[in-house]
């Protein structure tokens, strides 16, 4: 029987702080806790190797992002995880086509759990390596403090998230070396297609350009084209979110953003657009208490949702977010938060106005927003569900 959960800290501090949580959440209903430190590799690796003797069959993996999967056994390359039958469970907060040589050489004990259901089909549908995976939503944290009402907060509108667009050019390949088709119209077309049709998926419009031009591309080749143009996926997102926090400063509402690349828009001199740097994730949730609303877009997830809207609810603020498949079936747009398409984001200023012109009703909104994310959208529930499913 299960009895310890083995976590991995010391690489992100966004996963650290998830990490904690989840840990405070197994803690409290009777698990034992084990943290490999990445800052102290060699310690850490002797302690597990000394843990995982004494507890065969009593200890299970819980990381994000592929933490700690590639551990071996000493002198030999046998995994860690699969030489002691150990769970590896591992929750994917990206999409899955960032991590293809994690994803190929996971070990055979994992369970993957991604934050979008596309990306359960999508590691369902190339990763038959992979036989356990499932959808596990994002949550929040909230920090233990008194909620300040919407009028008495400092900052108007809170963007916390970077400008990928500007950190993506490492990801960008050789186009000219994919010889099936011409790869600069391909990124040029699927780009326009995921701008005009914000609703699709990346792997979808790679996917339906291809088999346009050829039908002739294995499914494995397909694979390999759609995680060498994985970038688009972060070209759409970084469109949206720069459109989403430039129309409403272009319409006379102050926002505050975190994260790089906001200094680097040609429009960045705006005396509606208040850049405060990139912070620590940990230093984002006072701010948030401090907001009146938080801002979110997703990262092009079309099928679930992003811990900045929970994060956001928890910290009584009204949350504006476009929206997805997966919030419409747990949120009712202006109920427990607004929620917007993006294909009609020239409407959005008139929704962050009607906020700020009925702030009663608003705090009315957050306020169920918060009631909603404590009951159903907390590290600890997620953590029940791991326990239910697969501990």
């Amino acid at each position: 029987m299960i009895d310890t959960i083995i976590y991995f800290t010391g690489v992100y501090d966004t996963l650290d702080l998830f990490t904690l949580k989840l840990k405070e959440a197994f803690e409290q209903m009777g698990y034992r806790s084990f943290v490999y430190d990445a800052t102290m590799e060699r310690e850490s690796k002797e302690a597990l190797l000394a843990l995982l003797e004494e507890k065969r069959g009593g200890a299970a993996g819980v990381t994000f992002n592929n933490l700690g999967y590639n551990l071996t056994m000493p002198f030999t390359d046998e995994n860690l995880w699969e030489y002691y039958e150990a769970p590896y469970i591992n929750i994917l907060m990206d999409h899955p086509f960032h991590y293809e040589k994690a994803m190929r050489r996971a070990p055979g004990t994992s369970v993957v759990l991604c934050v979008d259901r596309n990306h359960v089909k999508y590691i369902r549908r190339f990763h038959k390596n992979i036989a356990r995976t499932d959808f596990l939503p994002h949550a929040g944290v909230e920090l233990q403090c008194r909620h300040k009402p919407l009028v008495d907060r400092g900052i108007d509108v809170l963007y916390a998230g970077a400008l990928p667009i500007y950190t993506v050019a490492k990801m960008i390949p050789d186009l000219s070396a994919i010889p099936e088709v011409d790869g600069h119209k391909m990124a040029r077309e699927v780009l326009h297609e995921l701008v005009n049709h914000p609703e699709t998926t990346t792997e979808r419009a790679l996917e339906e350009y291809l088999r346009a031009q050829r039908n002739d591309i294995s499914e494995r080749r397909l694979q390999e084209i759609i995680v060498e143009m994985r970038f688009l996926d972060s070209y759409a997102t970084s469109f949206f979110r720069e459109q989403a926090v430039r129309i409403l400063a272009d319409s006379g509402i102050r926002v505050t953003a975190y994260g790089t690349g906001w200094d680097q828009c040609e429009w960045s001199g705006s005396p509606y657009l208040d850049y405060r740097g990139k912070v620590l994730a940990p230093q984002i949730l006072p701010l948030m208490n401090n907001s009146k609303i938080v801002l979110n877009t997703m990262t092009w997830f079309k099928a679930g949702s992003h811990d900045r809207v929970f994060n956001g609810m928890l910290a009584g603020a009204a949350v504006v977010t476009d929206d997805s498949s997966y919030m419409r079936q747990e949120f009712s747009d202006g109920k427990e938060l607004v929620m917007f398409s993006l294909d009609d984001i020239k409407n959005l200023p008139e929704r962050v106005f009607e906020l700020f012109g009925h702030m009663t009703k608003t705090q009315e909104m957050a306020d169920l927003g918060y009631a909603g994310a404590k009951r159903r959208h907390t590290w600890e529930n997620r953590a029940e569900y791991i326990r239910e499913c697969f501990l």
